[in-house]
């Protein structure tokens, strides 16, 4: 009888192992899906960083050479101060 009793317990111990052993696995894989996906996003946050950046620099540029002009028609607007 306690032959029995101790190959059931060890089969209980060793099923409860087993089951162990799956759940790890099945969340350490849930891990590393779940890295990748957010390693891909900062990916693209960087990259959209990126553009962000380089739109602001054609922004500036824009926007001075608009300052430009508006200074050259300024200049060029005002009276000329020739004598006839």
């Amino acid at each position: 009888m306690k032959d029995q009793v101790v190959m059931l317990l060890m089969g209980i111990v060793l099923a409860l192992g087993g089951w162990n052993l799956t759940q790890t696995f099945a969340l350490s894989t849930g891990q590393v899906v779940g890295q990748e996906k957010v390693d891909k996003l900062e990916r693209q946050v960087e990259k959209l960083r990126e553009q962000m950046d380089d739109m602001l620099k054609v922004d500036e540029e824009i926007m001075e050479q608009h300052q430009d002009l508006f200074e050259a028609l300024r200049s060029s607007s005002q009276p000329s101060t020739y004598s006839y």
